[in-house]
């Protein structure tokens, strides 16, 4: 089960820390330019539509310009790393009648039919795969849209609009999708809780993403491993029932290894890309640990 990080052009460049980094990069534009800038490349990288900036951006971007940025980003990753390549699809975010739900699943087939088109008049690198999103309200349109991605040849599937649902639903739908595909070619689209993840374990999803060690570094929060928890920094002004921090525990991260300090210090940006990757480095340890337990590491 691989992790993969979710990120932006402003987030710190995780995988110049970390060896086995894999990472999720949106083809937006601010972030075409990114992989030119890291240091070292990635394990592994799925690069993603950026859906949700485009729906907020209705008419401005056609699809053949995100196929572009995703072309571009290919072309500056190294040859030789697992590359996927994500259809744009139509979030349900925000969807709230029936008729808007199944318009965004009929969306999502006709952007990825759409885009198998474009791509058959261009050859892709052999070390880059297509992955198929997975959108839908309920079982029987999520089968629908699961069925129609599988007749335009899609294998590798990627299931969406996690984040529209609560954990116990999150967790029924992935159980349902990887009755239908196989848990072996299914990823996990913005997965942030620790029982889901035990859940994905069990169940021997692929892989999955998550931005959460640069969102809660940026809400003054840091990470600490076995057991996992979460604490505040006492100098911020965050007003949540959680642990309070204000000397760093001993931890052997990269960053705390150089200047333990510096993952509290909430003065610049700076200090909060530092603290995402002691965040990132702990939350790995107990994706981990959670592999370890399910026998799947």
């Amino acid at each position: 089960m691989d992790f993969y990080i979710s990120w932006s052009h402003s987030d710190a460049i995780f995988c110049d820390y970390f060896d086995e980094c894999c990472m999720l990069i949106s083809a937006v534009p601010d972030n075409k330019y990114g992989i030119k800038k890291f240091k070292k490349k990635p394990k592994k990288l799925i690069i993603d539509s950026g859906a949700l900036f485009y729906s907020k951006n209705p008419g401005k971007y056609k699809l053949r310009d995100i196929l572009e940025i995703q072309k571009f980003i290919i072309d500056s990753a190294p040859p030789d790393i697992p590359i996927k390549l994500v259809h744009l699809d139509e979030p349900l975010l925000n969807k709230n009648t029936l008729s808007e739900k199944f318009s965004s699943v009929e969306k999502t087939l006709f952007n990825a039919y759409e885009y198998v088109n474009l791509l058959d008049k261009s050859k892709l690198p052999e070390n880059v795969s297509l992955m198929g999103v997975i959108q839908g309200f309920d079982i029987p349109s999520t089968k629908y849209c699961i069925y129609e991605l599988k007749k335009m040849g899609f294998k590798n599937f990627g299931l969406g609009s996690m984040l529209v649902r609560n954990p116990e639903e999150q967790v029924r739908y992935m159980k349902s999708v990887a009755e239908i595909i196989g848990p072996e070619h299914l990823h996990i689209f913005g997965v942030t809780g620790i029982q889901q993840m035990k859940e994905m374990a069990k169940l021997k999803i692929l892989s999955f993403d998550s931005s959460r060690p640069t969102m809660v570094a940026a809400f003054h929060q840091i990470f600490y491993s076995n057991p996992f928890r979460t604490y505040v920094i006492s100098q911020s002004n965050v007003k949540r029932k959680k642990l309070v921090i204000s000397k760093p525990l001993y931890c052997q991260c990269p960053v705390c290894m150089k200047e333990p300090t510096d993952i509290l210090n909430i003065s610049h940006r700076d200090y909060m890309k530092l603290r995402s990757i002691h965040n990132y480095y702990h939350l790995g340890k107990t994706i981990d640990e959670i592999k370890i337990s399910e026998g799947v590491l």
